[in-house]
């Protein structure tokens, strides 16, 4: 799954996920914070949708809100997932153009691997 995110200064709200004719996430003329919490946002928007889980707006709005908070309280663990992510030869592979996931997958560490 790769989505897009692109700006448009003429759009009259935060953000919106578009399904069609292709996933992309749209910001409106926003920056800053509210810009970050949005496309976390619509990030979530799109992983409900793409993967039909059926979210509700409200528990989109919660995930936002403690992932965000996560972040900013956590920038050392946020890094340390970054780089476990990049260096993965796991089930799920992350790169900058795609995230491709084996549907159920679990990854198991020790420990002696968390930070």
């Amino acid at each position: 799954m790769w989505v897009p995110v692109n700006q448009e200064l003429d759009l009259s709200h935060f953000g919106e996920f578009r399904s069609f004719p292709s996933h992309e996430i749209v910001i409106g003329p926003i920056r800053g914070d509210i810009a970050a919490l949005t496309i976390i946002h619509e990030v979530f928007e799109a992983i409900a949708d793409i993967y039909d889980l059926n979210l509700k707006e409200t528990h989109i709005r919660c995930i936002e809100h403690a992932l965000a908070g996560l972040i900013v309280r956590s920038p050392e663990m946020v890094d340390w997932v970054i780089s476990e992510l990049r260096k993965s030869d796991n089930a799920c592979s992350v790169s900058t153009s795609s995230i491709n996931c084996t549907h159920g997958s679990t990854v198991q560490r020790s420990e002696e691997e968390v930070p």
